[in-house]
């Protein structure tokens, strides 16, 4: 399925330079830029403003989007604080931005990103624990959940099918 409203593709276009940029500098020294990720959900937030602009009958999915992201940053805010060996504060902090572009395409895709995430994330942690043989080693986890917006695009059809919803 194709997000609700093609000038949705607008910030999916506008988050990769970011994407690209963010996972390099998290692959390389294990954390994920303030200013970048400031930079990032600023860009998200605008560019889904023209698209709610320019066409109404997007606004619904904007509309949960915005709810989504909210509860996404309490949630993980909350969370990095607490439990900081569970999720690092830059996670915490970009993970608002991805829930609010997959969930910009539509409650499906939302869902679809969830599982890709935690699907390409699971495989990850397995690679690092089987080639480093201890569950202590940390990974950088911003190049999965950044990919999030575009896993939800990608597996929106299978979980509509799994679901029966096509």
């Amino acid at each position: 399925m194709l997000p609700a409203s093609p000038l949705v593709w607008l910030p999916l276009l506008a988050h990769l330079p970011f994407a690209l940029v963010l996972s390099a500098v998290d692959l390389r020294e294990h954390r994920l830029p303030n200013r970048l990720v400031a930079a990032m959900t600023l860009c998200a937030v605008a560019t889904l403003l023209i698209a709610g602009a320019a066409d109404p009958g997007a606004r619904t999915h904007l509309r949960f989007a915005v709810v989504v992201a909210v509860l996404c940053a309490a949630g993980g805010i909350a969370l990095a604080l607490l439990a900081p060996q569970v999720i690092g504060m830059g996670d915490a902090k970009a993970a608002p931005a991805v829930a609010l572009l997959a969930a910009a395409c539509g409650p499906t895709a939302l869902l679809a990103a969830a599982l890709g995430i935690a699907l390409l994330g699971g495989a990850a942690g397995i690679a690092v624990l089987l080639a480093t043989r201890s569950g202590a080693t940390r990974f950088a986890f911003g190049p999965v959940l950044l990919a999030g917006p575009y896993l939800g695009l990608l597996f929106a059809p299978f979980v509509e099918s799994a679901l029966g919803l096509s």
